[in-house]
């Protein structure tokens, strides 16, 4: 089976010398692919998605990859450089997803009890829909720094987002003025993450029907919230 290397040149090529030079770009920004080659990178990365879930990173083989994508095991690397490399991609996908259905349906203007409910009972669609691949994040995390990094990223950008509102439900007086809102964000992300990830990525038992409304009490109380009047 022939595959079209250019893809996999161009990406060599623009990776600048060892003389100090810095590269005119950087080595993992994607490359213009034809029709073809997008499909083809786009099924290597859903396979990839897929097989990190089921076997867990350090045990995934390349093959293990191609042969879920049914492409060739020299068509990996004309798109990727190694597995680290394409769980990238992978996470690319994931976190874009993640975000998109957090956003879904969100009310404007509502309350700050409604907010935290919606944001509560989207989060747990989302995770549960993407649990095997943020086990895989996890566990990678434990031994990669830029895995690390990547897994605090997504935890702040949540922290940050749960501070801004806090912060905002304080000046209108809905809550508590008194306590840091960095902190106790902080402390309310971590409570919904990693009870989560216990529950969704490590199969803790819990009656489904009745997490979203305690996370969200939990909140309500923290903060000292009450619902606004219509």
């Amino acid at each position: 089976m022939l595959v079209d290397v250019r893809p996999k040149l161009e990406r060599i090529a623009c990776r600048g010398t060892d003389d100090g030079m810095k590269p005119q770009t950087d080595p993992r920004s994607p490359v213009k692919l034809t029709r073809k080659g997008a499909a083809t990178r786009a099924r290597l990365v859903t396979a990839a998605g897929k097989v990190f879930a089921e076997l867990g990173f350090l045990q995934t083989r390349i093959t293990d990859i191609t042969k879920a994508a049914d492409a060739a095991s020299g068509t990996f690397y004309v798109y990727f450089d190694s597995k680290e490399d394409i769980l990238r991609a992978v996470f690319d996908d994931v976190i874009a997803d993640f975000l998109d259905m957090l956003r879904e349906g969100r009310p404007v203007d509502a309350d700050p009890i409604a907010l935290i409910d919606h944001d509560n009972q989207r989060y747990l669609v989302a995770y549960r829909k993407h649990a095997g691949a943020m086990r895989v994040l996890e566990q990678v995390a434990t031994f990669n720094d830029e895995f690390a990094a990547l897994r605090r990223s997504v935890r702040d950008r949540f922290v940050v987002r749960a501070e801004r509102s806090i912060e905002q439900w304080q000046r209108a007086g809905h809550c508590d003025p008194d306590f840091d809102p960095h902190i106790v964000a902080a402390l309310l992300v971590a409570m919904v993450d990693n009870f989560t990830y216990t529950w969704l990525g490590l199969g803790e038992s819990y009656n489904g029907d009745r997490v979203s409304e305690e996370m969200t009490s939990v909140w309500v109380k923290s903060l000292g919230l009450r619902r606004l009047d219509p």
